[in-house]
This record gives structure tokens, sequence and C-alpha cells, in this order.
């Protein structure tokens, strides 16, 4: 048998066109787009998260704040009594002065007598024993009170007073005598002083008292002025 041999004729060509690629998009602005750049898109770039900063000067600013307020407050809280105003009731007493008693005024100037602080009179009474033993130690009391006040400027309210030194001497300046302690009554401190008179005899004396005065403020307290008053006593002291 032979081989047969067939044969077709090719399909006819489709009239079907083939779809082509679609056209790139424009560019945004309508400017040609570059090649390779078809389907490149913008973005903007991250921004990075600014912290916010720390409020530490606000929070620094309140402390110091407050521990101003707490200093002025203690400072306050710490201030001596402001003494009362006695007149000559215990400059005129036989319980505190029998030996004698000495006033006087002082005006109050402080920071270099640009700040008139008050007109004041303060008193001194002295008590114990006229008569006492030769050799042997005697004791004497003073006390200091503020006899008037006048207060000068409205800052300052009162004024009050510190001991420092309370000295009992002769006629003829030998000291005999000097504080050894110190009491405090609602009218003013008093001083009690130890004294020895070496020989038998008659004496005349006098106190030499040195205090602070402190000036009591709406705030607080300042030492304005240090007054030394030297009194003479009204009667001699005899030893025997």
């Amino acid at each position: 048998m032979g081989d047969k041999m067939s044969s077709e004729d090719p399909p006819p060509p489709s009239d079907e066109k083939t779809p082509e690629a679609a056209p790139p998009p424009a560019a945004p602005d309508g400017e040609p787009l570059e090649p390779g750049e078809e389907w490149i898109e913008e973005y903007e770039p991250e921004k990075e998260e600014t912290k916010p900063r720390k409020r530490m000067p606000h929070r620094l600013g309140i402390i110091v704040a407050v521990a101003i307020v707490l200093i002025l407050v203690i400072w306050t809280l710490l201030s001596p009594q402001v003494l009362p105003e006695s007149g000559e009731t215990y400059l005129d007493s036989g319980t505190y002065a029998n030996l004698g008693s000495y006033d006087g005024a002082l005006d109050i100037w402080w920071l270099f007598n640009l700040v008139h602080v008050a007109n004041t009179t303060w008193g001194v009474s002295v008590s114990g024993d006229q008569n006492v033993s030769a050799g042997q130690p005697a004791t004497f009391h003073v006390l200091v009170t503020k006899v008037d006040e006048v207060m000068k400027n409205p800052w300052f309210v009162g004024t009050s007073v510190n001991l420092k030194k309370v000295e009992l001497y002769t006629e003829d300046g030998v000291q005999v005598g000097s504080m050894v302690s110190e009491s405090s009554e609602p009218f003013g401190p008093i001083a009690e002083l130890e004294a020895t008179f070496d020989s038998p005899g008659t004496y005349e004396c006098h106190v030499y008292v040195e205090m602070t005065i402190y000036g009591k403020m709406i705030v607080g307290y300042l030492p304005v002025k240090v007054l030394r008053i030297t009194a003479d006593l009204d009667v001699s002291i005899i030893a025997s």
C-alpha cells in the first residue's frame, strides 16, 4: 500500500485585530512622562515625630517658689513675740524696783538710718537685798520693760529684746556681779545676777545692760538696734 498524502489549506486570516497595549498614564501636570517613569509614584518623606520638650524650668520655678514660701513661713513662726507696753508699772514697783529704776527714750532707725522703725522708751528695774554679807555671793534681779512704743513704718508691727549682757559695778568701775541666768515674763526678760562685795562697806552701784532689739515685721523679723544702758541704783548696797 502506498502512503497517502493529504494537504489542507491554511485557515483564512481572522478579521480580529490583536489588542494593543494601553498607553501609559499621562503625567499629573499634563507633561509626557520620561521612559521608565510611567509607574513611579511620588511620596512625601516621613516626618520624624518631634518629642515634646521637658518642662524642667517650669517645675524648677514651682519648686523654688514653694521653698521661698516655706522659708518665709518658718521665719515668721520663729519671730520673737512683740513685747507689750508696760508704762511705768514696773518702774515704781516695790517688788521689781526696790533698789532703783531707770527709763530712757530711743528713736530706732535701721539700714544706715534710712528706715524709721519706731519711737520707744525702755525701762530697767533692779531688785534685791540692800544689806548683804561681805565676801558672800548676793543675788540681784534686773528687769527690762518697754514703757511705750510708737511704730513709724507700716512693714514693722512691733519690737522685742534679747539680753546679751547684764553686769553690776561699783562707783569706781569695779565689776562685782554678772548675769548667771535669764527668765522671761510676759512683760519683759529678767536677768539674775550674782555679785560679791569682798569688803564690808557702803557701795554706790550701777547696772550695765546690753541687749539686741528686734523689729518684728509682717513677715519675719530683723535685729534693728543694739542698746546699752547704764543705770544707777537709787540706794546704796551695804556689805557687813
